[in-house]
């Protein structure tokens, strides 16, 4: 399996993938994702299914798993089999260094990092970078197949950000408090 960090399999594709008798050659597979911004309570409306997670069988040593990732749009579709979830991150900190360390450097400016606008984007489900104009639609939670993992007891807390964002006093960010006008901004 081949996939960005935030591109994750869903349980019970791998348990299904696990218990198959698999062919020889195993047909390469791309997974596509259920799209979700800064937590699963915001959906991509656009294109709901992500082209994300490569699926192959390569001996070691064979196969970069950059060009698995350039060859994937001619693997077999699987939708629905994992989850995206852009931008979902637990400090403010971690939303600036993604805009200044990933490939995109023309989003990494001044207005996309600023306090003010990263947090109304995070509660309002606006597109951080005003791309798009409508809010993202909010799935019914009740409705919505969230990663096993968020609600198990023991790790509620730790994940609490990833599913219930927009009911948090902090809307998930850990490390407000280091931001001495956060809590103006976000009551206004």
């Amino acid at each position: 399996m081949t996939s960005d960090i935030d591109e994750i399999p869903k349980a019970r594709y791998i348990r299904a993938l696990k218990s198959c008798q698999l062919p020889d050659p195993f047909p390469a597979t791309l997974l596509k994702c259920d799209f979700y911004y800064y937590s699963f309570e915001f959906r991509q409306p656009s294109s709901p299914h992500w082209p994300a997670v490569s699926v192959a069988f390569y001996k070691p040593n064979e196969v970069i798993p950059s060009k698995i990732r350039h060859a994937k749009n001619s693997y077999q579709p699987a939708i629905g089999t994992c989850f995206h979830c852009s931008y979902c991150f637990d400090t403010v900190a971690a939303v600036r260094l993604k805009l200044s360390s990933f490939s995109h450097m023309e989003v990494d400016i001044d207005r996309f990092r600023n306090l003010k606008h990263i947090l109304d984007r995070y509660k309002h489900g606006k597109d951080l970078f005003d791309n798009i104009v409508q809010p993202f639609p909010r799935p019914n939670l009740n409705e919505t197949e969230i990663p096993q993992l968020l609600l198990v007891e023991s790790e509620r807390d730790r994940f609490d950000y990833m599913w219930k964002r927009l009911s948090m006093d902090n809307i998930g960010f850990r490390d407000l408090d280091n931001y001495p006008n956060a809590t103006l901004i976000l009551n206004n």
